[in-house]
């Protein structure tokens, strides 16, 4: 028996956050994602590892970690960041980190890439011109980071980085190339129509900013998605609207990406269709106190791969489920009756409760509750589906209009052996 999931990535040891570097090659997605080898025995030195999966098949296959901080401009780490193929070459943008004398330095940095799909994964040089942003612009503190870089409408790149302004609020700005080796800074996003909440946050982190099909209209849309932190809380969500120069304009506000209880830092890439793909830590900051850790020598986990559609302004989530009988799959159809069930480990453990109560007018409100914690979601009826990976835990309902994460560990590990009703 064991917590580690089968077909969730994990890092070998250590901690696991924030995927990065997320890009597709043919059918290959490689995923880097934050990770500390050495936690917590040593002190926090964040790098890049490394891992790649076959769309579809739920198998994934680690290589050496790519970055380990190393430099004058990223000794304390290498934070979150994204990855560009274009012409045959491949670059990594990272955020490197630097403590000194209490003080926070943050610099935006380029990694060459070479025979990323040879056995070793890849070679990987950091620019000798690095940084290629040195520090923050004038006005934002040194909560200045993870860069997501895509290519603009126009033909240019462009490079969205979460902020802190100098007044403690969180905010998010642009920056553009026309060659993603020089970078201008083009000036802070003004998001017209924002949520004020959502907007007073005091850091915006792991932004994503990239153009989707509407498969209602057929119209191209600009989603935005970040995680705006509060003094209590870490959240995660997106926007829809049109980006014209630095406005975007809101035409759906501000809205969950995920209702779990473990999803954070996402990282989106284009599917190349007008859809996305993606991929969430399920986990949130400062929250390690896992059994994964002490039993095993593992901490956190990613979610599934994720199909997301726009469909009339709204993201849809479908999991990507590999065809395999080492995990608990469960699909139910939900309609104008009640319904619940138990998540039963072996052992006739129950760790995990899902109700649907419907509201007579075609929706209801889906409920979770794992240890007490519940969380809850409206969404239309229909198909609610339901992985159980190890200590992985995801949700779907409404075919797709709400998703949920959990972290759920059944005692001692154990299996789990289905979705019970009542």
């Amino acid at each position: 028996m064991s917590y580690r999931p089968k077909h969730h990535l994990t890092a070998p040891q250590g901690r696991l956050n924030d995927p990065n570097g997320m890009m597709l090659l043919g059918d290959e997605l490689h995923v880097f994602y934050q990770h500390d080898p050495s936690f917590p025995a040593q002190p926090k030195r964040t790098g890049w590892g490394h891992a790649v999966t076959t769309l579809g098949s739920g198998v994934w296959r680690h290589f050496p970690d790519a970055l380990y901080p190393g430099v004058s401009y990223d000794e304390n780490g290498c934070y979150s960041g994204s990855g560009v193929v274009h012409d045959g070459q491949i670059r990594l943008f990272y955020t490197g980190n630097v403590k000194r004398d209490g003080k926070r330095l943050t610099s935006q940095n380029i990694v060459d890439v070479d025979d990323i799909e040879g056995p070793m994964g890849g070679t990987y040089r950091r620019r000798g011109t690095n940084p290629a942003i040195d520090g923050p612009a004038d006005g934002y503190t040194a909560h200045y980071r993870d860069p997501h870089v895509t290519l603009a409408p126009d033909g240019t790149w462009r490079m969205v980085l979460g902020a802190q302004r100098e007044n403690g609020t969180g905010a998010a700005v642009l920056y553009t190339s026309d060659d993603l080796d020089r970078w201008q800074f083009a000036g802070e996003i003004e998001f017209a129509g924002l949520n004020y909440n959502v907007a007073s946050a005091y850091m915006w982190e792991c932004p994503n900013l990239l153009r989707m099909r509407d498969q209602a209209t057929g119209e191209m849309r600009d989603v935005f998605v970040f995680c705006p932190q509060f003094p209590d809380s870490d959240e995660c969500g997106y926007v829809v609207g049109k980006l014209e120069g630095l406005r975007f304009e809101v035409e759906r506000d501000f809205t969950p990406l995920d209702f779990g209880s473990e999803f954070y830092a996402p990282q989106l890439i284009s599917d190349n269709n007008g859809g996305a793909l993606m991929l969430g830590w399920m986990g949130l900051p400062a929250r390690d106190d896992t059994p994964s850790f002490p039993a095993e020598g593992w901490v956190h986990q990613l979610t599934l791969v994720r199909e997301l559609s726009l469909i009339d302004g709204h993201l849809a989530t479908a999991l990507q489920i590999p065809d395999a009988h080492d995990m608990l799959v469960e699909r139910v159809a939900l309609g104008d009756a009640p319904w619940a069930a138990d998540l039963v480990a072996e052992g006739d453990h129950v760790c995990a409760t899902v109700t649907w109560q419907p509201d007579g007018a075609g929706r209801g409100t889906v409920f979770v509750d794992v240890a007490g914690r519940i969380r809850w979601a409206e969404c239309a009826a229909g198909e609610l589906v339901l992985s159980a990976d190890g200590a992985a835990v995801e949700c779907t309902a409404g075919d797709g209009e709400v998703a949920f994460s959990f972290a759920v560990f059944a005692p001692g590990g154990a299996q789990w052996s289905a979705l019970t009703p009542q």
